[in-house]
Order: structure tokens, then sequence, then C-alpha cells
């Protein structure tokens, strides 16, 4: 077997005809109505392929609960999984157990939360990634959200998490918006993903600026948290969220969140199992992987 993380087999531990396939999804916060989502994606997938492969689903509490991750992958180096699809709790602490998973003969698969790419090449690895474009999902909510403003108008952004490429890529997505629109970018909070984050991260936005009139925010817990924050505080504000969370739903249909982008969580990991089964039925490498796996985003926009 060659000693080469980047061109390993990606069906490394030998099994015959009668085998399964062992395949582990491992999850951020599963208090994260958009984990639930794509657990409901795996389960529908595994229906659809009944016999085909086996499936353990794990995930942590917390969002930013990298020990909890590095456990379950740890448990699956033990179990020797075939293969490991990961939404990473942080897009670079995760990155030295993945290798080790790699170089044990795993296929490690990446969805949601981009690993930092630097990271990756510096290791010469090609661990790939399965999801949409973040920023441009952020930028039609931006784009939407801010079209009827006046220029010059203040925006505030609420970002997830600062170690998150995700929340980067949408945070970026929504500052093009605002440069586009001519608008100004009043300041920028971090929310951690969460609701009640999200809310004090909105109310530190509107009592340091007065007359803003729109909040970006990285997911719709946080946008949901915006709102209440809004409604506390009286003000008319717009407010634009990402993931169309079952949660979301009332505060879009009550225009207290102006729109939100569907990226579709349960057909992304539909397309992580089928990547992981046809890459271990035809013995590609992790090397030999297509790197990026281009899923759809959608605008979902409020009344």
């Amino acid at each position: 077997m060659s000693t080469a993380a980047g061109g390993l087999l990606a069906l490394p531990f030998a099994f015959g005809a009668a085998r399964r396939p062992a395949i582990t999804i491992a999850l951020k916060s599963l208090r994260n109505q958009f984990f639930t989502m794509m657990i409901a994606g795996a389960d529908q997938h595994r229906v659809s392929h009944a016999g085909e492969y086996q499936l353990t689903i794990e995930g942590v509490q917390e969002e930013t609960d990298v020990k909890g991750q590095q456990a379950i992958v740890q448990r699956c180096l033990e179990r020797r999984d075939d293969a490991l699809i990961i939404a990473p709790a942080d897009s670079s602490a995760m990155i030295p157990i993945l290798l080790k998973a790699v170089a044990a003969g795993m296929l490690v698969i990446n969805v949601d939360n981009k690993l930092d790419e630097r990271a990756l090449v510096k290791a010469n690895v090609n661990i790939p990634f399965v999801g949409p474009s973040n920023f441009n999902g952020a930028r039609v909510v931006g784009d939407y959200i801010l079209r009827g403003l006046k220029p010059g108008s203040k925006v505030g952004i609420i970002e997830g998490l600062s170690q998150s490429i995700n929340a980067k890529a949408r945070s970026d997505g929504f500052r093009e918006s605002i440069r586009g629109a001519g608008m100004t970018l009043a300041g920028m909070r971090w929310g951690y993903w969460v609701s009640d984050r999200g809310r004090q991260a909105a109310l530190e936005l509107l009592d340091a600026t007065p007359d803003l009139a729109a909040l970006l925010c990285g997911n719709d817990n946080m946008a949901i948290g915006a709102a209440e924050a809004v409604a506390a505080r009286r003000r008319k504000v717009l407010i634009g969220g990402y993931d169309n969370i079952t949660d979301v739903a009332p505060y879009l249909a009550s225009g207290r969140i102006a729109a939100t982008a569907d990226q579709h969580p349960a057909l992304q990991m539909q397309y992580a199992l089928d990547l992981a089964l046809q890459s271990l039925r035809n013995h590609v490498r992790q090397a030999n992987i297509q790197t990026i796996t281009q899923t759809p985003v959608d605008l979902v926009k409020g009344h």
C-alpha cells in the first residue's frame, strides 16, 4: 500500500463480495435543523440503496466541539470504516485527524463547511468537497434584501464562526452585495450559528447603529435571533438568512425575515453518499476523486 496520503486506494480494507462497505457520516450540532435535514437525506439514500452499504450517523451537540468530532473519527478508525463523510466543526483543526484517516486508507469526503484548502495543499492530499457556493448563495440573498434600499444605507453582518470557511464565504458574498448596491457596512458580529447568540449580535449592531437598515445573517438560526432583537427594539430592519430550515418558515411568511437561501442539505448528503459509493465500487484513489461536486443553492423569498 502506498504511503502517500493523497494516493491511497479508496477501498483499503479488503472485503469480499458479501461484505457491505461501512460508511460513517460525522456532523456538527445535531440541535441545528440543517443537520437533521442532512440526516433525513441520508436516511432516504439508505432506503433507496438498501443492502448496498452499512451507514453510521454521528454528530456533536455544539457547533464548535472539535474534540467530539475527533472522537467520532477515531471510532471510525477503530472500526476500520471504508468511508467517512464529514461536516467539520473547524476548517483547520479537524485536518490532522482526517489526514490520519486518509493515511489509514479510509475514503474521506467533506460536506457543508469546506476544509482549509491551503492546509490540504501543504499536506499534498485531496479531500473532495460536496456542496454549493456559499459565496454565491449569500450574494443572491444580499442582492435581494438590499435592492430596495437607498444607496448609502447601513447594513450589518452576523457571521457564524470566524474559523469556519463557509461562514467567511457567506460574509464575503454579503460584502459583495453591499459593495455592489452602494451600501455601507456598519459592522459585523459573530452569532456562532445559534439563535440566542444571533440575537445578542443583532442587539449590539442595532444599538451601535440607530439607522441600521438591514441585517445579513450567515444562517437562519441567527436570522431568527436577529428578528427577535429587531422586535425587541421596535425597529424596522430587513433581515436575510441562509439555510431555509423548517423553523424559518413562519418568519418568512410574516415578513420578519425577508429572504433566505436553500442549499438543499438532504440533496448535499445524497450527492456525497453517491460519490462515496461510486468511488468505493470503482476503487478510485483518494487523490483521483473529483475535487469539487457542486450542489444547487436557491433564493427563498419571504412575504
